[in-house]
């Protein structure tokens, strides 16, 4: 089945040459977008409808991550940089008043109450992630059940359009395509895979019993030789393939047939991401 492009789709709303020239925004949040797609499709929700759920969401995720990338650090900035800065205040602000605008005019009102609910929920879960990085309580699990919660809450709502079995699954699936996006995107950058709140490597090295010279390096973000000492990403690889893995198991279920049809390019696609860390795992030994 072809692929749904969500970047085609949500493209009207965000392309503006004034935000392309002068600063970067994140990327579509792809796999939960997609998952949120095919179980609309195969719930039978009407095609327009899908798609304005999808892009809407798309919207509010994308200007919650947008601002996630502002700079708050105190200093000199250039002139390039102050402009780099405000446009990614106005741009997050502008996508939240698109999804807004377009659920109004489509009269979908309770939705906007329910995704407003879901923006309140990750700020509030956002402010206790921060408060613990800052206490430096935070172990490895709980900084990854942090970022996976932060990337589901707002697809959360989405389950009350499904009946069962998809309506009791929902969750379940959400969690666990959110947690092989979250483990990926830590492989990819294991140093800063998470912002201000550091790194699933960072927090993992940081709750070992290591030397006192090790540590320090570590709060001085200068451990990258520490990750094969300890086998940090082989860790990481090993939970990236519990996660594909669990996906196919529920998609699996019999009644599954045309979500698993609807998710099949998706599937393809972190099959073939698991595929290239498992690659370079042979390679290294």
């Amino acid at each position: 089945m072809k692929k749904y492009r969500v970047a085609d789709a949500a493209a009207p709303f965000v392309q503006y040459d004034m935000i392309q020239q002068h600063t970067e925004l994140p990327a579509y949040a792809e796999p939960r977008l997609q998952l949120l797609f095919g179980a609309l499709r195969s719930s039978n929700i009407n095609m327009e409808r899908s798609e304005l759920y999808n892009i809407v969401t798309a919207l509010v995720q994308l200007g919650m991550d947008t601002h996630d990338l502002i700079d708050t650090e105190i200093g000199q900035r250039t002139e390039e940089q102050m402009r780099s800065r405000q446009l990614k205040i106005l741009a997050g602000d502008y996508f939240s008043a698109r999804f807004y605008h377009l659920l109004a005019k489509a009269g979908e009102v309770e939705l906007i109450g329910l995704l407003s609910k879901a923006v309140a929920d990750v700020n509030r879960m956002k402010v206790s992630l921060y408060e613990k990085v800052q206490a430096a309580t935070l172990s490895a699990e709980d900084y990854l059940s942090s970022r996976i919660n932060l990337k589901s809450e707002m697809f959360q709502p989405f389950k009350r359009f499904f009946e069962d079995p998809l309506h009791s699954t929902w969750e379940e699936l959400l969690h666990y395509v959110s947690r092989f996006e979250v483990i990926y995107e830590e492989l990819k950058n294991s140093l800063a895979a998470g912002g201000y709140a550091r790194s699933f490597a960072y927090w993992s090295l940081l709750g070992m019993t290591i030397t006192a010279e090790e540590k320090t390096l570590i709060k001085q973000n200068e451990y990258e030789h520490l990750l094969e000492k300890y086998k940090i990403q082989h860790f990481m690889l090993d939970k990236l393939h519990t996660a594909h893995e669990a996906i196919h198991r529920l998609l699996d279920h019999e009644h599954f047939s045309e979500l698993k049809l609807e998710l099949h390019a998706l599937m393809e696609e972190m099959a073939m991401k698991v595929a290239k860390y498992s690659m370079k795992r042979v390679e290294a030994q």
